[in-house]
C-alpha cells in the first residue's frame, strides 16, 4: 500500500521535497502546506497534489510528511504531525534548541510513530565510502563554506550549516565532547554568519570545525587524520582520497629522514607515489535527497529503523545550542570591551 505524504512548508528546500516525492513510485504526495499563497499554488501546480494553508487541514490526510518549515516552527508543527500518529522527517536542524529538540524526540518515542531527521550528508556517496576507510580518527578538519544565499535567515551559521559537520564528527569519532572553544562573527545576520569550533574529545580526539555563509567560494570538505595516514572528503564533489604511509615506509626499508632532496628529480612524485601510497575514489552519482526521503519511507514502512534518529538529530542539536550560547557569550565580550550595546 502507497503512503499517503505531505510537505509543509514549500520554500527552495521543501520544493525539493515537493519533487522527489512526486517521483517515487511508493507514494503519493496528496497535500502540500505553505502559509504563502503563491508558493503553496505552485507546488499544488507542480505536484498535483492540494494545497493547504495550515497543518491542521491535512492531519487526517496523511500517512508521512516532510517538516521544511523555518527551523523556529519545527517543534509547533511536528507534535501537532506526531500527535495525530503521522511519521515525520523533520529538516536539519531537528528545532532551535536542546529543550525544544528533545520534545519532538519524547513525543515521537510516546506516540510510536518515525522520526527522521534530515541530516542530507548521511546520503552522500561520499560519507558511505569514508566510513569503509576510516578507522580511528585523532585530528578532524572541517570546512563548510558558501555565498550569502538568503535563506535560513532565522538561524545563525552554526544551527544552519555547522550543524551537518557536527554530526558527521559524532558518526566518526563516537565520543563524547570534553571541552570546546568557539567564536563566530555576525556579519549580514543578527545572529553569526562565520563561525569557528576546536571541539576537544573525552578520547583525546580534537575536532576543528568552520563555517561561513558569507564566503566567495563554496567549500565542503571534511579531512580526517589517523594514525596510518588521513582520508579526505569533498562532498561536494563526492569523491575521496587516501594518503598512507607506504609498505616501504612502514616495514623501514625507506627512512624519510635519510632521504637527499636533492637527489630527487621529482621530490613531489616521490613523497607521493613511494613514500605514501595516494587512492581516490570518485563516486556514483546519486541523488542524496532521493535516497534520503526514499530511507524515510522505508523505515515508516517498518523495513529499517531511521537513518538518522530523533536521537541523533538531538546530540547534534545539543552541541550546536552550546556552541550559540559560547558565541554569544564571545560577541557579549567584544561588545564590551570595545564599548558598542549589541540589540536586543
Amino acid at each position: 500500500m502507497k503512503l499517503r505524504v505531505g510537505v509543509i512548508g514549500v520554500g527552495p528546500m521543501g520544493m525539493g521535497h515537493v519533487r522527489h516525492y512526486r517521483a517515487l513510485e511508493d507514494c503519493d504526495l496528496v497535500a502540500v502546506v505553505d502559509r504563502d499563497p503563491a508558493r503553496r499554488a505552485e507546488a499544488a501546480t507542480l505536484s498535483g497534489a492540494q494545497a493547504f494553508a495550515s497543518v491542521e487541514e491535512i492531519l487526517d490526510r496523511v500517512d508521512a510528511v516532510s517538516i521544511a518549515s523555518p527551523t523556529i516552527t519545527h517543534t509547533e508543527v511536528a507534535l501537532k504531525c506526531i500527535e495525530a500518529g503521522i511519521h515525520v522527517l523533520v529538516e536539519k536542524p531537528l528545532a532551535q534548541s536542546e529543550a525544544l529538540a528533545r520534545q519532538i524526540v519524547d513525543a515521537a518515542a510516546a506516540k510510536g510513530v518515525t522520526l527522521q531527521v534530515g541530516h542530507i550528508e548521511r546520503f552522500n556517496p561520499a560519507f558511505s565510502a569514508a566510513k569503509e576507510v576510516v578507522n580511528d580518527p585523532r585530528y578532524v578538519i572541517a570546512d563548510r563554506l558558501s555565498p550569502y544565499s538568503f535563506r535560513s535567515r532565522d538561524i545563525g551559521v552554526v544551527f544552519d550549516m555547522m550543524i551537518h559537520d557536527l554530526d558527521i564528527i559524532f558518526e566518526f569519532l563516537d565520543d563524547e565532547v570534553a571541552s570546546f572553544e568557539a567564536l563566530g562573527i555576525p556579519v549580514l545576520s543578527p545572529s553569526e554568519d562565520m563561525c569557528d569550533v576546536r571541539l576537544r574529545f573525552k578520547g583525546g580526539a580534537i575536532a576543528d570545525v568552520r563555517a561561513s555563509r558569507v564566503s566567495m567560494k563554496r567549500m565542503r570538505k571534511f579531512r580526517l587524520f589517523q594514525s596510518d595516514g588521513y582520508v579526505s572528503i569533498d562532498y561536494g564533489q563526492r569523491s575521496i582520497s587516501t594518503f598512507r604511509m607506504s609498505d616501504k615506509v612502514r616495514s623501514g626499508e625507506l627512512d624519510p629522514l635519510t632521504v637527499d632532496p636533492s637527489q630527487l628529480e621529482d621530490p613531489f612524485g616521490f613523497v607521493f607515489g613511494e613514500m605514501l601510497d595516494v587512492e581516490e575514489y570518485s563516486m556514483e552519482s546519486k541523488d542524496a535527497l532521493r535516497a534520503e526521503l526514499r530511507s524515510f519511507l522505508d523505515a515508516c514502512r517498518g523495513l529499517h529503523p531511521p537513518e538518522v534518529t530523533g536521537e541523533d538529530g538531538l546530540r547534534a542539536v545539543r552541541l550546536a545550542d552550546q556552541i550559540q550560547i559560547a558565541v554569544q557569550e564571545y560577541l557579549a565580550q567584544e561588545a564590551a570591551r570595545a564599548g558598542i550595546q549589541l540589540p536586543k
